[in-house]
């Protein structure tokens, strides 16, 4: 569980108790060309808790990540606001703002904060990793995820 923990607060480009300013996150993003990663979740949710022991701390996808995005990690249920474009609010008015209140979400945005690609619910490492590879490649552009498969 520790490992799980360290390896999370490690991976996380922002997101704690403090407020977010999702804009700064962009600037990192535009700058080394990733797209961002929005990761939305919720507490006592058992998909998120589970997408986020085993999806997130798989060593592929944490490198893919590492390597390609920008991770913002949002959990609704935390204090603190978010601040991005126009919007300033809760963590759980963010979500909403952005149209997902299904837990958990991973949003994905390129550099210059347009959504490409979103996808709801729990994944598992093998389904995540096809759509990092799916989102990186700029496949969103001319196939569905189906097709990429």
């Amino acid at each position: 569980m520790i490992k799980i923990l360290f390896i999370l607060t490690s991976m996380l480009a922002i997101g704690s108790a403090d407020d977010i300013n999702i804009d700064t996150t962009f600037g990192e993003a535009k700058k080394s060309h990733k797209y961002v990663l929005i990761f939305l979740h919720k507490p006592d949710c058992n998909y998120c808790e589970t997408m986020i022991e085993f999806t997130l701390t798989d060593e592929k996808i944490e490198q893919k990540i590492k390597k390609n995005f920008v991770f913002v990690d949002i959990n609704t249920g935390d204090s603190g606001e978010v601040t991005f474009d126009n919007f300033k609010g809760t963590r759980k008015e963010f979500a909403e703002d952005l149209g997902y209140n299904f837990y958990p979400s991973s949003v994905f945005m390129d550099e210059n904060k347009e959504e490409v690609y979103a996808v709801a619910g729990y994944k598992d490492e093998k389904d995540f990793l096809s759509i990092l590879r799916f989102v990186e490649s700029d496949s969103y552009e001319g196939m569905s995820i189906e097709d990429f498969k």
